[in-house]
């Protein structure tokens, strides 16, 4: 197994997910007006509101497509 293409398709997945939930975060919160985001996503994490979710899925994303471009640029070199 190609570790390296494992690691490629990872931080693809991560970039892509992160940023359909940044999106999704911010059309229910556009959506029903509130404009704290101070919702809880799950009952068993009293801490982790939607705001806080994506806040941390957005820095996923980002860290995913440094990684990505990373491994994009270090291929391009062989």
């Amino acid at each position: 197994m190609n570790s390296r293409k494992l690691l490629f398709a990872m931080a693809e997945a991560i970039m892509i997910y992160g940023l359909i939930i940044v999106g999704y975060g911010i059309f229910v919160i556009d959506v029903t007006k509130t404009w704290s985001g101070d919702w809880h996503v799950d009952g068993s994490l009293p801490w982790l509101s939607l705001d806080k979710f994506i806040m941390i899925s957005f820095a996923l994303s980002f860290f995913g497509f440094i990684v990505w471009r990373y491994l994009e640029y270090t291929e391009e070199k062989k």
